[in-house]
């Protein structure tokens, strides 16, 4: 267990690493019960569909099954790269299926409480990075590609520089008071070069921004929050306050306005919200 827990250390899993180790416990428990011992030689796909089965058994919830899935593979895989085992037995074996919500971003109170968990586990550098994603709707491969220079804050001005957007397009995303002020301590604690280091003074990488955006939702409480998340709601958010569906279309680098028509469509909270309205009228009439 303590090499794994190394690895998880190494490819930048964060605060998270206690989720891994717990499922795989709680997965060797299983074992332990169910055959008297914890052989990993001796699992095959067959016993991780079993255990599927078992917490389905138990109620657990879509997200809580395919989570111990995701991780079984992670900790298989880890375990046939040390030459433990031959063969992966999670490697093939599918998650079960979830009712997806009809929201695909975060609602302002769902924000806020993201935001309080990154101030109060997180860092500056991560603070900077949800930033960008979040008030700045980029995406994550384009954030790990930053370079300082494509950072421009004045006083009462600020921008990031996308030099090569999807369909190798460039452009540039103003940056409102609040994402200057966050990204501007960074800059100012950063004295690397890399404007985003990971733990080994690399640039972070994709999977990196994916484990500390899943880690902090977890601090949070919210479920299904990736770094596509705080994209969604980034233009959302814009949408929103009224800004033309071109404009945030020509920000969010979209190559066509049918996709960014998708967040005209109201969520259940915007239904929820006109609902009271509706009977706050009522009542006050």
């Amino acid at each position: 267990m303590i090499g794994f827990e190394n690895y998880l250390n190494i490819t930048d899993r964060g605060s998270s690493i206690r989720v891994y180790l717990g499922v795989v416990r709680a997965y060797s428990n299983w074992l332990i019960k169910r055959y008297g011992s914890c052989n990993i030689q001796a699992v095959t796909p067959l016993d991780i569909v079993q255990y599927r089965q078992y917490m389905q058994e138990l109620k657990k919830a879509p997200t809580t099954v395919n989570r111990h899935i995701v991780t079984l593979r992670v900790f298989f895989e880890w375990a046939r790269g040390q030459g433990y085992i031959h063969d992966n037995p999670a490697e093939d074996v599918k998650t079960v299926d979830e009712v997806k919500p009809a929201s695909i971003w975060l609602a302002r109170l769902e924000q806020n409480t993201l935001f309080r968990a990154i101030r109060d586990k997180g860092s500056l550098r991560d603070m900077a990075i949800i930033t960008l994603m979040l008030h700045a709707g980029l995406r994550v491969s384009k954030v790990c590609a930053l370079n300082k220079e494509d950072i421009h804050i004045s006083e009462r001005a600020g921008k990031v520089i996308v030099r090569k957007g999807k369909g190798n397009k460039y452009r540039e995303v103003p940056l409102h008071k609040t994402a200057r002020k966050m990204i501007k301590l960074w800059l100012e604690e950063n004295s690397r070069d890399i404007l985003f280091p990971n733990k080994r003074g690399g640039p972070i990488g994709v999977r990196g921004v994916f484990n500390l955006v899943a880690d902090y939702a977890y601090q949070a409480k919210l479920e299904d929050v990736t770094p596509h998340t705080l994209r969604h709601t980034f233009c959302k958010n814009a949408i929103d306050m009224g800004i033309p569906i071109d404009r945030v279309a020509m920000m969010a680098g979209h190559s066509s306005l049918d996709i960014t028509k998708r967040y005209t469509v109201p969520s259940f909270q915007d239904l929820q919200m006109d609902i009271e309205r509706v009977v706050v009228g009522l009542i006050c009439n």
